[in-house]
């Protein structure tokens, strides 16, 4: 298991402004005003999200390449060198990674799960745990994104916690599959009818982060929104 440097200062190097104007630059520029957000699947647990004010977000950074942007929030689910691999994100000097050790501004018991606001992003630290994952120790987390509601699951099982999933209106939904250390494609099914999202993409489909078409089938739903590594969707509430 790799260390995770959560104080480790990366410097800021200049880049290129890319008009906003076209489409393929709207997905790699993180200083232009996109007209929706966007979300592309890096592979295994690790996704980009690129908001449209420009806000680059990585989550469980490990699988891919297309780290070029620098970060504004990094989250990490657990500590796991396949999804806390920080050395590939490029930081700034305002970055801020977000982990299970996190100290969240509100925490109090009225609350259904503690949560932060970061660049007018509100995240909410989720339960994720099994018995390869220990509940202290391991996220899933919320994003509200506009009118967007993304949940990233990380690795867990089909715990108690995600009842209470099923009344916060979750746009996209992304869910393990591989059924290694977490959910298998008929427990994620399970999750994915509990939970109720508009949409709900598996993540984390095979062994070793490789893309298993196989897994993928078997995981039988309706909404489901099928993403390769590399495919890049735009966030829209329906």
């Amino acid at each position: 298991m790799k260390s995770l440097k959560l104080m480790k200062s990366i410097p800021l190097f200049l880049f290129v402004i890319i008009s906003s104007t076209l489409f393929t630059a709207c997905i790699h520029s993180s200083n232009s005003n996109l007209d929706h957000t966007t979300l592309e699947y890096l592979g295994h647990s690790s996704i980009k999200i690129v908001t449209n004010e420009g806000k680059v977000i990585y989550i469980d950074p490990w699988s891919g390449e297309n780290y070029d942007e620098p970060a504004d929030i990094v989250l990490i689910t657990h500590f796991h060198y396949d999804h806390s691999d920080i050395e590939k994100v490029e930081a700034k000097k305002d970055t801020v990674y977000i982990t299970p050790s996190f100290d969240f501004e509100d925490k109090s018991t009225s609350s259904t799960f503690p949560s932060t606001k970061i660049a007018g992003i509100k995240i909410y630290a989720v339960p994720a745990y099994n018995e390869f994952h220990k509940k202290e120790e391991s996220f899933g987390y919320i994003l509200e994104l506009g009118d967007v509601m993304l949940y990233h699951a990380g690795d867990t099982s089909n715990i108690e916690e995600m009842k209470l999933l099923s009344n916060l209106n979750i746009t996209y939904a992304l869910l393990p599959i591989d059924g290694i250390y977490n959910m298998d494609p008929i427990e994620a099914t399970v999750v994915a009818k509990i939970i109720n999202a508009e949409k709900v993409i598996p993540i984390s489909t095979g062994e070793d982060g490789f893309y298993n078409e196989e897994n993928i089938r078997m995981f039988n739903i309706e909404n489901k929104e099928v993403l390769k590594p590399g495919d890049v969707i735009e966030l829209i509430k329906e």
